[in-house]
């Protein structure tokens, strides 16, 4: 490859402009020769058989063998151009040959979407402000009585055949012969105990993810971002997806539920579009800070969260599952938790 020129475009796209030698595009002719054969039908010659390469450019014409000898050495040059100028592309490119002739170099320019870089903050600033707000989680009483009166009527709905009658039902005494029915539980006392414990670790965990999404708000907020449309799409359509998939558990089509709702996909799409763009800025956030950080995730480290994801489905479905997806989805989860612990330990840095 020669002459390739990069030029930075609006909306985070790139042009490429370049060359791919007379040698290295001549070295596709023959491969273009066969893919042509194997789809052309030619009296006196089998479906998918060769063709000489005379016969085929009478046929079909030269300027068809040398498209597709185009086609097979932009599909091999992309990649490589990608890496040797550090491109991070996204999405299908757009190639367009702008020099085709045989034994002569071929031109070419792409144009394709690329990752953003973004302008971040003082994000650890932002962090420790709004760390210094801290909410406590406390538990009432009568969210621990609350949560004995479920287990009690639980238990008395296990305990009772479908024939009784309403009036007749058992009711149990909440004491300490009750809280043995649950576990190693010498008395209520202990139970209530574990319970209250539970609650209070449930509101914790509610009350750290809440922080850290108005953290990452406000990063997201100051950050100055500019992404292709590209990705909007793409959040839109997992978006969709997800939906989709929650509907298949509850054996709902997505057909019947669009029309229960009297809408169109595109309709939903317009109503989403708020929530897609604050996700990718979301994402493009947490990916620029942990660059920042110079945060890796370890192989092994990864291929363990990949095992614990795939723990929690059933044999028959684990099959279906996208290994790259499923990788993406593991390591996702691995950085941004130690994206979040940096922010959450920037009041004492």
């Amino acid at each position: 490859m020669k002459n390739i020129e990069i030029k930075k475009l609006p909306d985070s796209e790139v042009e490429i402009t370049g060359e791919i030698d007379a040698e290295a595009f001549e070295s596709t002719w023959s491969e273009a020769v066969k893919n042509i054969s194997q789809k052309v039908k030619l009296d006196g010659f089998r479906p998918g058989s060769s063709i000489p390469e005379k016969v085929l450019a009478d046929k079909v014409g030269e300027i068809e063998i040398l498209e597709e000898a185009a086609q097979i050495s932009m599909k091999r040059a992309y990649p490589d151009i990608l890496i040797k100028n550090k491109i991070e592309a996204i999405g299908e490119p757009e190639i367009v040959i702008t020099k085709l002739a045989r034994k002569n170099p071929l031109g070419f320019k792409i144009k394709t979407a690329i990752i953003p870089e973004i302008s971040l903050p003082d994000y650890k600033k932002i962090a420790s402000e709004l760390i210094k707000n801290k909410e406590i989680a406390e538990v009432e009483e009568k969210e621990v009585d609350a949560a004995l009166d479920y287990l009690k009527k639980s238990e008395e709905k296990r305990n009772t055949l479908p024939e009784t009658d309403e009036n007749s039902k058992p009711e149990l005494a909440v004491d300490d012969e009750f809280a043995k029915r649950f576990g190693e539980f010498e008395n209520l006392d202990a139970l209530k105990k574990r319970l209250r414990e539970n609650i209070k670790q449930d509101k914790q965990i509610k009350l750290k993810d809440k922080k850290r999404a108005e953290i990452l708000d406000a990063v997201s907020k100051e950050s100055k971002i500019e992404y292709p449309k590209i990705l909007l799409d793409a959040e839109l359509s997992k978006m969709t997806g997800e939906i989709k998939e929650n509907l298949s558990g509850m054996g709902i089509s997505w057909e019947n539920y669009l029309e229960h709702i009297k809408k169109k996909e595109e309709d939903l799409a317009k109503e989403w579009e708020k929530e897609a763009d604050k996700r990718v800025r979301y994402g493009l956030t947490l990916r620029q800070i942990a660059i920042a950080e110079k945060i890796e995730v370890a192989p092994e480290e990864l291929e363990k969260e990949i095992e614990l994801i795939m723990s929690r489905y059933q044999a028959e479905d684990k099959s279906k599952l996208d290994r790259q997806r499923l990788e993406d989805y593991a390591y996702g989860i691995l950085r941004n938790e130690r994206v979040f612990i940096v922010l959450e330990t920037s009041e004492i840095n």
